[in-house]
């Protein structure tokens, strides 16, 4: 008896420890969430690796590495630093897709790892990422249709599908089995739905107003532009895209003279 009950303590002990274990990598994570909403990225990525270190397979923590990493690679001046960061984010989004794959989060952040990464490879590299691009983020919308990141990411690629070169367009088309359906205006549905779920997100606003001005919409590229200039900050990288929006909105005007 007296050593079934040494047992038992020392299990009870074990489930303890465990148990504090998980409170300590919530709370890590929460500090990291925290950090980003103050806008402190490096603060960010440092609480979410401290998470990761405690418990590897944390998706949660996975998946908002990824998301950080990303972040930071668009944000960095250095293309060496940027694809690097690209790589670790894409190692991790697809870590996180293993751990859970019936969530939306590891999809769409690997999706916008690969896209990401695509920028630093040659014409055909690109064209091959782009297949896992689009899969990802459809898939993350299979799993959530509200997933605006993914409807982003779809707009995107169907913006850039649509602007590839002859030779390029010709690669796609042996790479897909034919040159897949891709339009400015499905690009439109999606960026705008993405506007509609989250209207605060500058992103969102910026990516329609330069889609809109590749479609020669040019006023109501105007409208969306001056949209996402006018938002209030509220994550690490909307600086870069009002600076984006701000270069986007002086073309956009020397067409509306």
């Amino acid at each position: 008896m007296a050593r079934a009950t040494a047992g038992l303590a020392v299990a009870v002990l074990l489930v303890g420890a465990f148990a504090a274990s998980a409170g300590d990598v919530a709370a890590t994570i929460a500090a990291g969430d925290a950090a980003l909403q103050r806008l402190d990225l490096e603060a960010g990525i440092a609480a979410y690796r401290g998470a990761l270190e405690a418990a590897p397979d944390s998706y949660e923590a996975l998946w908002k590495l990824a998301r950080a990493l990303t972040d930071k690679a668009t944000l960095s001046k250095q293309p060496a630093e940027q694809k690097g960061l690209c790589v670790e984010a894409e190692k991790l989004a697809r870590r996180a897709g293993s751990v859970r794959p019936s969530d939306s989060k590891g999809h769409a952040y690997l999706a916008v790892a690969v896209g990401k990464l695509a920028l630093f490879e040659g014409g055909k590299r690109k064209v091959e990422l782009s297949k896992e691009v689009k899969a990802e983020a459809e898939k993350a919308l299979e799993l959530d249709p509200n997933e605006d990141v993914a409807l982003h990411v779809l707009a995107i690629w169907n913006r850039e599908m649509v602007e590839l070169g002859w030779l390029l367009r010709t690669f796609a088309q042996l790479l897909y089995g034919k040159f897949p359906p891709a339009s400015l205006e499905a690009a439109l549905a999606d960026l705008r739905r993405a506007s509609e779920l989250k209207p605060d997100v500058i992103p969102h606003h910026v990516e329609l107003g330069i889609t809109l001005a590749s479609a020669k919409r040019w006023a109501e590229a105007k409208t969306e532009l001056e949209k996402g200039l006018a938002l209030p900050t509220a994550w690490v990288t909307d600086d870069y895209y009002r600076a984006l929006a701000r270069s986007s909105l002086a073309r956009v005007q020397s067409h509306l003279k």
